[in-house]
């Protein structure tokens, strides 16, 4: 029961899921215009679900070993390919003429994929530990009050990823560090565009 929970907790918060909340929530931050943060959060799906795709189809092909891409080894191919869909997604927004904050945030998302390749070369980060951060953090700052609860989901993620043995405590932590780098960087940035 205990293994299933944590599994749970690793799936809900996978780094995919965890992106495609985050320009619902940044937009309707900045906005308070729920169609437009439906209307953006169902656009950014479209790359996050190019990317399931092909890691899916790497699963498949054997170019990866389960759908977390757990060996370091397979990871630069991910990322290469993350980085791809995030270029492409920053100049589809641009011919859109999309919300400035989108901007924002697919720019900490190239600055995280580069981050964690080159922590890659000497440590597996917890990309589902970057990715919780790195998005609960300045929402829970941003919004306060009761959203501060959000916080205890980051060591809830990190126990999930401990107890299926998915990392060890040290790829935890520099996996929510980079988020925290990340977090924090959204977050001035955020604040800047909101006191624009």
């Amino acid at each position: 029961m205990k293994l299933f929970f944590a599994k749970s907790v690793s799936f809900i918060f996978n780094p995919l899921v965890v992106t495609l909340l985050a320009p619902y929530v940044l937009i309707y931050r900045t906005t308070h215009d729920v169609p437009s943060a439906l209307h953006w959060t169902l656009y950014t799906f479209i790359f996050i679900f190019a990317l399931s795709v092909f890691v899916l189809v790497g699963v498949k092909k054997k170019m990866f070993t389960d759908l977390d891409v757990s060996k370091r080894e397979q990871r630069p191919l991910l990322f290469f390919m993350a980085v791809l869909f995030t270029a492409f997604y920053i100049t589809s927004l641009f011919v859109l003429h999309a919300p400035y904050i989108l901007y924002i945030l697919a720019i900490s998302v190239l600055l995280g994929i580069s981050f964690a390749s080159i922590i890659n070369r000497k440590i597996k980060a917890s990309m589902h530990m970057a990715a919780v951060t790195a998005l609960i953090f300045p929402v829970s700052i941003s919004f306060g009050t009761y959203y501060l609860l959000l916080l205890f989901i980051i060591p809830l993620v990190g126990w999930s990823r401990l107890y299926t043995k998915r990392h060890t405590l040290s790829e935890v932590i520099v996996g929510t560090t980079v988020g925290g780098i990340l977090s924090l960087s959204i977050y001035l940035a955020v604040k800047f565009f909101l006191n624009k």
